[in-house]
């Protein structure tokens, strides 16, 4: 089991250092941009933490590492990112632990140590593990309540389940339907506990939802409820985002999350083992809500990976036990090769770009007090304060806000200074008024651009005095229109 253990440690650690690569903007905008405005001061809110769409409770956590830093005074450019990925490849970590807990509780240690190589071997896994988005701390949050609930019929469930449970439904409104469901099942197989549980989770539950609410209004200054701001924008308005067809998931989503993992799983449904139907059931229902959900992404679904990673684990325990040692292995290896490959190209060249410019600008030598960075990618695209650690240089991207109705509902007709850009670049530089940004002799001017969207608009940067300084690979196959395979960075001095 040590050994186990150990091995999962590394693994988690090593991600922090091989994953170079952005995936989503919420991983920084939405956790440590936040928490470096809270510990130093400056750092970007966007329009969900305006709109009160977003819990103070998650980059609060990571607060603690900013602190440490702040007060031994090594707040350095590259701990200060590097410090909160430590932090969450451990939470990560302690997932993995309490995933073989429960396997154990569950079915044993055999089945559990299959569990998590299966896990451990998980290319999306490894691909987030250091990463700060919401969805590492929910399914933390899952296998943790999952550990203390009642899987069996036979027991009850207890005080410290419901406060897990309600702590995640309060960090990610949307898990209300998981452990409603849970709860329901729970509550019709067992009725002699009907009336015990619900005072249980009236008793714990509600205050802990309320302590949430009072956290979050003493942070944005007013009364908030975030769980219900968040429910009304994201199910009823969230294809400002882009929306996808209904079968999403089933046809792409959950096929590329598993890999080859699905084989396993497959074998474990084959097998008909007695796994706890109530999490196959809580599955199926959590598909289905998010498939009627106009707006889908792979993570929306990350808090049912330790689900399936135990499935896959009953696979391969069942493959264990009906094909020879030596064929078993080759197989394992082969899987475990596969996911290796996937994760360390996802997570070392596709969509570095927007990282490697942001950490060449943080280093101390590029940037002097006063310069402007102007970032003409798609908003969000790259870290902002939570990189640059300085508050005397200035940053400007393009904003991506909805405009919105005081129900929080996007208004129609509107164009965000995104889609104002990319309509016509040269509008948008005339009324940014570059030549006005600073005429103090010797500051610089560094614009961040795609190579390869809007041509045009290059050759009027060039002709505006900016010549390129540096070019950065972003990825081979690009996701969006408004990417291109290379970042350039462009650079103007000012005031001569």
């Amino acid at each position: 089991m040590k050994v186990i253990f150990l091995t999962a440690l590394l693994i988690r650690l090593s991600s922090v250092f091989v994953i170079r690569t952005s995936y989503v903007p919420d991983e920084t905008w939405q956790c440590t941009e936040v928490a470096h405005r809270l510990v130093f001061g400056n750092g970007h809110l966007t329009w969900e933490w305006k709109e009160g769409l977003r819990s103070y409770l998650h980059p609060l956590i990571f607060t603690i590492p900013y602190m440490i830093l702040k007060v031994l005074h090594i707040d350095s450019p590259y701990l200060v990112v590097m410090a909160p990925r430590v932090l969450q490849a451990l939470l990560n970590f302690c997932g993995d632990v309490l995933l073989y807990r429960l396997v154990v509780k569950l079915y044993g240690h055999p089945q559990a140590s299959y569990t998590t190589i299966m896990q451990l071997s998980s290319w999306y896994i490894y691909y987030v593990t250091p990463r700060t988005l919401i969805n590492n701390l929910e399914t933390l949050l899952i296998i943790s309540t999952l550990n203390l609930w009642p899987t069996r019929y036979t027991d009850k469930v207890t005080y410290p389940a419901v406060v897990l449970a309600a702590l995640s439904i309060a960090l990610r409104p949307t898990l209300v339907l998981f452990w409603v469901f849970l709860g329901v099942h729970y509550l019709i197989k067992c009725p002699e506990r009907r009336m015990t549980s619900v005072l249980k989770s009236i008793i714990v539950g509600v205050p802990t939802l309320c302590l949430v609410i009072l956290l979050d209004s003493y942070f944005y200054g007013r009364t908030v409820f975030v769980f219900w701001n968040f429910l009304s924008f994201n199910i009823g308005s969230s294809a400002v985002y882009g929306a996808h067809p209904w079968h999403w998931y089933l046809s792409q989503g959950i096929p590329a999350l598993l890999g080859t993992h699905m084989l396993f799983v497959g074998l474990a449904f084959y097998q008909k083992r007695d796994y706890p139907r109530q999490l196959l059931y809580v599955t199926m229902a959590t598909v289905l809500f998010f498939s009627l959900v106009e707006h889908k992404e792979f993570r929306f679904l990350q808090h049912l990976m330790p689900i399936f990673m135990i499935w896959a684990g009953l696979g391969l325990h069942w493959l264990s036990r009906h094909m020879d040692n030596s064929t078993l292995y080759v197989i394992v290896m082969f899987h475990c090769a596969v996911n290796l490959l996937i994760a360390f190209y996802i997570g070392f060249f596709h969509q570095r770009g927007t990282i490697s410019v942001v950490e060449h600008l943080s280093r101390g030598t590029v940037l002097s007090a006063g310069d402007h960075v102007t970032f003409l990618t798609p908003c969000h695209a790259t870290p902002l304060h939570s990189y640059f650690h300085r508050g005397d240089v200035n940053l400007r991207f393009l904003d991506c806000s909805p405009e919105l109705h005081p129900a929080v509902v996007p208004s129609e007709g509107y164009t965000h200074e995104e889609g104002r850009f990319f309509t016509d670049p040269e509008v948008w530089w005339k009324e940014y008024n570059v030549a006005e940004i600073d005429k103090t002799p010797g500051i610089q001017h560094f614009v961040v651009i795609f190579e390869e969207v809007l041509r045009e608009f290059h050759e009027h940067l060039k002709k505006s005095g900016f010549h390129v300084v540096q070019r950065y690979f972003h990825a081979h196959v690009l996701v969006d229109d408004k990417l291109g395979e290379h970042l350039l960075l462009y650079k103007k001095l000012l005031g001569q």
